[in-house]
């Protein structure tokens, strides 16, 4: 029984994988009572900057408390998840932010070079404009810390002790896709392999760099520039206070239709890309240290 439940570097990767999950479900149904009866949240459209602060904050703070909660019982730091503390905006967190706006940016190029993408004008003007910057920066970073420490945080320094990093990497990188394209309208296959390859890619920059700073830097701008940016679709809707007035228009292969940029064919030329120069450019394997 003792082999059932531990190995030679205590209770198995397993277990405390179901113990984490269960405390971070178990927040999120407190969460969900608690606070409806506190705060008597208003409906918001679909990717509302507001509503996004809101629910990722939320995820952001379930996530921190689970995994706070396994150190503990484990006697390790959040470093040994790959959460970067004291260099969680530093070099890395803002040449990831480069990364994701310039990805984007060349997403995007590449669909107007095919007459897919025109600019119309500005949607924003004013004082709604740097209202709307605001929040969607914000909105952005918490996107792209929530979603970081959930699925590449514990989760994946976890089930990587278990079966291997790389293996942990495809696993949960099909499921993140999965996700996206099982509980967003609309999906298609492109979108569930470009989400997929996506969080592959941060799985390898967590790799090279220690810490998930560049992948949250890269989540974040990357979000931001399709969402506010150059406004882009997602999911079938643009989102409130998007900065560009645009056109995209031709097959849904070249525009990514309903979904946005992020499901165009051509997506998968700056994965690519990135893929071959972070490899050269990031050499040495830093974690699990």
């Amino acid at each position: 029984m003792r082999k059932l439940f531990f190995n030679s570097r205590g209770l198995r990767a397993g277990w405390r994988l179901l113990i984490f999950v269960g405390i971070f479900v178990g927040l999120g149904f407190l969460s969900n009572w608690i606070l409806p009866k506190i705060f008597h949240p208003m409906e918001r459209p679909f990717l509302d900057p507001v509503g996004t602060i809101f629910d990722e904050l939320q995820g952001l703070i379930q996530v921190l408390l689970a995994t706070w909660i396994m150190a503990r019982i484990e006697r390790r730091r959040f470093p040994d998840y790959g959460i970067p503390v004291r260099h969680a905006f530093g070099v890395d967190f803002w040449v990831g932010l480069a990364w994701g706006a310039a990805s984007t940016s060349l997403l995007v190029g590449l669909i107007a070079a095919f007459g897919g993408y025109r600019i119309l004008g500005l949607a924003l003007h004013g004082g709604a404009l740097w209202y709307f910057l605001g929040l969607w920066i914000l909105a952005s970073l918490l996107i792209g810390l929530t979603e970081e420490l959930q699925f590449r945080g514990y989760l994946l320094a976890t089930l990587a002790d278990g079966i291997g990093f790389w293996a942990a990497a495809i696993l949960l990188s099909i499921g993140f896709g999965a996700l996206h394209y099982f509980l967003k309208p609309h999906e298609r296959w492109e979108d569930f392999a470009a989400t997929g390859l996506l969080a592959l890619f941060v799985c390898l920059t967590l790799r090279r760099t220690g810490s998930l700073a560049f992948a949250i830097g890269f989540h974040a701008a990357f979000d931001f520039a399709n969402l506010f940016l150059w406004s882009g679709q997602n999911a079938g809707e643009y989102a409130p206070g998007h900065l560009l007035e645009t056109r995209w228009q031709g097959p849904q292969w070249l525009t990514g239709g309903l979904l946005g940029p992020e499901a165009s064919w051509m997506v998968f030329v700056p994965i690519v890309l990135m893929f071959c120069i972070f490899d050269r450019c990031y050499r040495h394997k830093k974690f699990p240290g």
